[in-house]
């Protein structure tokens, strides 16, 4: 079983290394533009965003939840059957455990990487929609415009949000309109760009022009800034990603000796390691949300 399941990795392995570029490439913008569809952002705005169905879509998967959570699950009895020779008892089921949950921290931060492509583009986005405003055209003609420029750079996750945005305008109250680009939004920059909007237009906006450069200049500033501790936020979350499994390969190393290979039966041994593992796992979690918070 063991051999098969490393020739599986390998193969795949394989594939994604050698296999065509065209077909590498070209299903990967295919899924891309895709997932940043004006299509996709209607349908999540119907979805409740705590939803695994939500969280799937948004995270560009496209699975049923019913196949993802079977596919966890095999996941972890696949993980302890492979550390059981190496880690038997308690400390291979925590790892499958472990594995079987990984795939939802790592969906929920395909979600979370939405709003933050989305906080990269908003500089851009803000300046576009100022000098659109006070050039005088109107906030849905606005955003349309900016969004459709955003998409002539790329697919990207911020120009769906957008046409969505103008094309509800035209059709619902307006507040009605900038509350729901709020609540759906995964980025807070687009949360506060919504209500300023809203406030712009309620303003009567010829009046409000002057107040709404400063703000959108302000809120480039601030965008900027939190952009770049963002990127260095993720230089700490690899450090943070790397070190375990430093350990693990020592570890592993060491199961070579006879002594230490017979000691891993000994229930003591078994709760140091699973607790050692256990803390491991929590303390990146927990500095995961801290960095997550502080940026």
């Amino acid at each position: 079983m063991m051999i098969a399941l490393i020739g599986i990795l390998v193969a795949l392995l394989i594939f994604i290394l050698f296999s065509p570029p065209r077909i590498r490439h070209g299903e990967a913008s295919r899924k891309l533009a895709d997932l940043y569809s004006l299509d996709t952002a209607r349908t999540l705005s119907e979805l409740k965003p705590e939803s695994l169905e939500y969280k799937l879509l948004a995270g560009g998967v496209r699975l049923q939840p019913a196949t993802f959570r079977l596919l966890t699950i095999a996941g972890g009895i696949v993980m302890g059957v492979i550390a059981w020779p190496f880690l038997p008892g308690m400390p291979a089921l925590i790892l499958g455990g472990i594995v079987a949950y990984l795939p939802y921290t790592w969906l929920g931060e395909k979600v979370k990487s939405r709003g933050r492509q989305i906080d990269r583009l908003m500089p851009v986005a803000v300046g576009r929609i100022t000098a659109g405003l006070l050039a005088g055209g109107s906030i849905p003609e606005v955003l349309q415009k900016t969004g459709e420029s955003l998409d002539l750079e790329g697919p990207n996750p911020l120009t769906p949000e957008l046409l969505l945005t103008a094309a509800e305008l035209r059709s619902k109250e307006r507040k009605q309109a900038f509350h729901d680009v709020a609540a759906r939004s995964p980025s807070t920059s687009l949360s506060n760009l919504a209500y300023l909007l809203d406030g712009y237009s309620e303003a009567g906006g010829g009046k409000y022009t002057e107040v709404l450069l400063q703000i959108s200049q302000r809120i480039q500033q601030i965008l900027v800034a939190r952009n770049r501790s963002m990127a260095k936020a993720g230089d700490a979350l690899v450090s943070a990603r790397i070190i375990p499994v430093v350990l693990l390969v020592v570890f592993l190393f060491l199961t070579q000796d006879p002594l230490i290979r017979d000691s891993l039966l000994a229930l003591p041994v078994q709760l140091v390691i699973s607790a050692a593992i256990g803390m491991m796992v929590t303390g990146y979690l927990v500095m995961r949300s801290l960095i997550s918070e502080a940026v």
